[in-house]
C-alpha cells in the first residue's frame, strides 16, 4: 500500500476470531466529506486491493462533485460457500467493528457479493440508515430496478462522446 499527500488517512484491519471475520477498511481521503465506498466480499480481497479501490473512490466522488471522500471495505470470505445466515453474521461482525466511525467518517455501500440485504444488516447493526447507501426501499433506499446504474452508464457515454467530438446518435 502506498501513502502520499492524498492518503490514505485511515487504515483498519478487522478481526473477530469468534465468527471467523477478517477484513479491512481504508478511508483514503475525507477532504470533501466522509469516505464513501462499498464493502467487497471475496476470498481473495487484500488490503492493497482495498486501498487502490478507496483511492479510485476518492477521485470518482471528486469528479462527480459529490460531498464524499473515498473509502472501501473488504471482507475475506468465499461467497460461493456462504449461507445467507453466515453472510449476515460476517456483515454484522464487520459493522460492529466500525460502529465508532460510521457514518461520521465512513459511509458503506454494496459492492462485489454484497447487496441491499447486507446493507440492511449493516445499517441496523450501526443503528442508523445514514450508515450506508444501497439499502432496500423499506429503509429509505432507492430500488435498484429504477436503473441508477444504467442511467449512470448512459450519462457517462453521452458526456464522453461529446468530449471526443462523436455524434452519439450516429455511433455504433
Amino acid at each position: 500500500m502506498e501513502f502520499d499527500d492524498f492518503g490514505p488517512e485511515f487504515v483498519l484491519t478487522v478481526h473477530n476470531p469468534k465468527v471467523g471475520l477478517r477484513g479491512f477498511l481504508v478511508i483514503d481521503n475525507t477532504t470533501l466529506g466522509p469516505g464513501k465506498g462499498g464493502i467487497r466480499l471475496t476470498k481473495t480481497v487484500t488490503l492493497d486491493e482495498v486501498a487502490k479501490l478507496a483511492r479510485a473512490m476518492t477521485w470518482k466522488c471528486a469528479m462527480a462533485e459529490l460531498p464524499f471522500g473515498g473509502a472501501k471495505g473488504g471482507i475475506v470470505a468465499d461467497s460461493d460457500f456462504l449461507t445467507k445466515e453466515r453472510k449476515a453474521e460476517l456483515i454484522k461482525a464487520y459493522a460492529e467493528k466500525l460502529k465508532g466511525i460510521v457514518p461520521m467518517r465512513y459511509v458503506a455501500g454494496p459492492d462485489m457479493n454484497t447487496t441491499q440485504e447486507e446493507m440492511k444488516i449493516f445499517a441496523e447493526t450501526i443503528g442508523t440508515n445514514k450508515a450506508c447507501t444501497g439499502k432496500p426501499k423499506e429503509l429509505g433506499g432507492l430500488p435498484h430496478e429504477l436503473g441508477s446504474t444504467g442511467f449512470g452508464v448512459f450519462h457517462a457515454a453521452n458526456v464522453s462522446a461529446e468530449f471526443a467530438g462523436i455524434d452519439i446518435a450516429n455511433a455504433t
